[in-house]
């Protein structure tokens, strides 16, 4: 093995930039799907409807008007606020068979419909939906 008095230029690696349509998808869709996988089972929680609360109201803010995935994110919405009200006054989270069907139905599609939306309305919508809860301290969805 040669020994040169040369010094090695350390490597330091470069920030990439992901080009316009892709994104991290694993990162967005995944809590996505932990919390379909949750709803049938003891281990669901109130982050799990929170993350498909979240899934249906970036469709909601990102959808055109009369886009029919907004029916399919509206049902969503529907159906975690029946499971939190009953967690209200049970003191339980749990899904009940439409809630699962409608929310295990309407995943995939708001899923495949976030993944034709461009990265910059995603983050409008996002950054939008962080405003709207800083202002009010709640967030209507």
């Amino acid at each position: 093995m040669a020994n040169t008095k040369r010094p090695r230029k350390a490597y330091r690696p470069k920030p990439a930039v992901l080009p316009l349509g892709m994104r991290r998808q694993v990162q967005m869709e995944m809590p996505g799907y932990q919390a379909m996988i949750a709803l049938g089972m003891d281990h669901l929680q109130e982050q799990h409807i929170y993350d498909l609360l979240s899934a249906a109201d970036l469709v909601k803010r990102t959808a055109p008007a009369d886009h029919p995935i907004r029916e399919v994110a509206q049902s969503m919405v529907l159906a975690c606020a029946d499971i939190q009200h009953r967690a209200e006054r049970v003191g339980k989270t749990g899904a009940n068979g439409d809630e699962m069907r409608t929310l295990k139905a309407g995943l995939p599609r708001v899923m495949d419909f976030l993944r034709t939306v461009p990265n910059a309305d995603i983050a409008r919508a996002a950054s939008a939906a962080v405003a709207e809860f800083d202002r009010s301290g709640v967030l209507r969805v």
